[in-house]
């Protein structure tokens, strides 16, 4: 979707339950992303959670909860599609993301690929996949330094794509809770730019509001979280109750 220009819709997951990850996946998430940078989940939760995910309709995608080459290797084995790796602030650690995704002698990952491979019983499927570079690579762009580094960060080949992490950004930026303001919003404006014109696409995290969603879509963002699982359940809860109350 993103190679041809359309907009994929995604939904941040950071609840251990596979029957609201299987919902997310039937009624059309083009990708469904396991946090395990913020989100209590462990290897073994999202190896479970993968399982009910329909890799045709939704394309799961690991955010780590580090730039680092074993925990890369773990999600990958356990049946990721895409990885999301936080914190990236340099080219040199741009180079380590790419090279922890592939196989040597290109990258430095370990060969196991444990459940992705379906235990072995579609091994030479999978490493076709892996060697048509179907594993998609997300570098998320969240700090001063990473905007200071960014025209090197881009010059590396590999990337797939690169998110911005609003939050983390504001705060770096001295904004802390603060998104919204001037000079975030500045930073986001330049980041697009700039990833737009390498031809990057580029991806955010959305609060689950359709005017953000649409207000982010006519930038010109192509990969866009609207919300997480908690997001939509409190907005939810939130609305209904207090209508509810207003006219009980």
């Amino acid at each position: 979707m993103l190679e041809q220009g359309e907009v994929a819709f995604g939904l941040w997951i950071t609840i251990d339950s596979t029957d609201l990850v299987e919902v997310a996946s039937i009624i059309g998430f083009d990708w469904l992303l396991f946090d395990m940078e913020h989100a209590p989940l462990t290897i073994r939760d999202v190896q479970d959670l993968i399982q009910v995910v329909d890799a045709e309709k939704s394309t799961p995608i690991i955010r780590v909860a580090w730039n680092d080459p074993v925990l890369i290797k773990l999600a990958l084995d356990v049946g990721a599609h895409g990885i999301l790796v936080p914190w990236v602030n340099s080219k040199e650690e741009a180079e380590l993301a790419v090279k922890s995704v592939k196989y040597p002698p290109e990258g430095i990952r370990g060969y196991g690929p444990r459940r992705a491979s379906m235990y072995g019983l579609k091994l030479k499927e999978y490493l076709e996949f892996v060697r048509q570079g179907e594993i998609s690579l997300i570098i998320q762009i969240e700090t001063k330094k990473a905007l200071e580094n960014l025209d090197e960060i881009l010059e590396v080949k590999g990337i797939d794509a690169a998110f911005i992490g609003p939050w983390d950004l504001s705060t770096s930026l001295g904004h802390i809770g603060e998104p919204s303001h001037p000079e975030v919003q500045e930073a986001i404006k330049l980041i697009l730019d700039k990833c737009t014109d390498k031809g990057v696409p580029v991806g955010i995290y959305a609060s689950p509001d359709l005017k953000t969603a649409l207000n982010y879509i006519k930038m010109g963002f192509k990969f866009i979280a609207l919300g997480s699982d908690l997001d939509i359940l409190i907005k939810f809860g939130r609305e209904v109750l207090s209508e509810l109350r207003k006219r009980a």
